[in-house]
């Protein structure tokens, strides 16, 4: 066990994993991944059923186990519960009104001033993909707890920013609504390896 891994952590992960749907484990006792993967959808219409507050930070705790450059962990996390502030959310993402179906909405905030003390302007960057990787996570959680979320890219910053008290010199990354979902999409095609995949250089094809 690692030195770092903490009784909080250990009761974080415990109370997660009762949470959990029963899905395809590995021979040594691991979460079987590809299941999961297999498992996650983006979810675009949610039932009213409320999603208890300790369940929202268990998300958001396995959430912020991903890992970050040097470390620096630059997200943060705004938890919108309040049913006329999820509209306006949706409002502010040009119109797409069915983010307000959900009981939850998480929106994920990348702090660049957490990595640009060390590492100057590409800290800014390292800001971005290090809360790219935490939504991930997130998603992923959120899948394994039974519950589902989408990752909404398209809204207008300055709007959300307002309405969540953001500031400037921060972020926002996504809208995740999270809540029971009511529907089921089904599983999209994925590109072959074969055009994904330059062996040495990149190739054109």
């Amino acid at each position: 066990m690692e030195a770092s891994l903490t009784r909080r952590d250990l009761l974080a992960g415990a109370a997660l994993a009762a949470m959990r749907p029963a899905i395809g484990r590995a021979e040594d006792g691991c979460r079987d991944l590809d299941a999961l993967l297999g498992q996650r959808r983006m979810v675009r219409k949610f039932r009213p059923d409320a999603v208890a507050d300790e369940t929202i930070r268990g998300l958001i705790d396995t959430a912020t186990r991903a890992p970050s450059a040097g470390h620096l962990q630059p997200w943060s996390f705004v938890v919108v519960r309040e049913a006329a502030r999820r509209r306006s959310l949706a409002a502010a993402a040009f119109g797409q009104m069915w983010l307000a179906e959900a009981p939850v909405c998480v929106v994920p905030c990348a702090v660049p001033a957490r990595s640009t003390t060390k590492y100057r302007e590409r800290g800014e960057r390292y800001a971005v993909i290090d809360t790219a990787f935490a939504s991930m996570l997130l998603l992923l959680a959120v899948t394994d707890a039974g519950l589902g979320t989408c990752f909404v890219g398209a809204f207008d910053d300055s709007r959300v920013r307002s309405l969540l008290g953001i500031p400037q010199t921060v972020t926002p990354l996504a809208l995740m609504p999270i809540g029971h979902p009511a529907e089921s999409p089904a599983s999209l095609e994925r590109r072959p390896l074969a055009d994904v995949i330059h062996e040495g250089s990149w190739s054109t094809r």
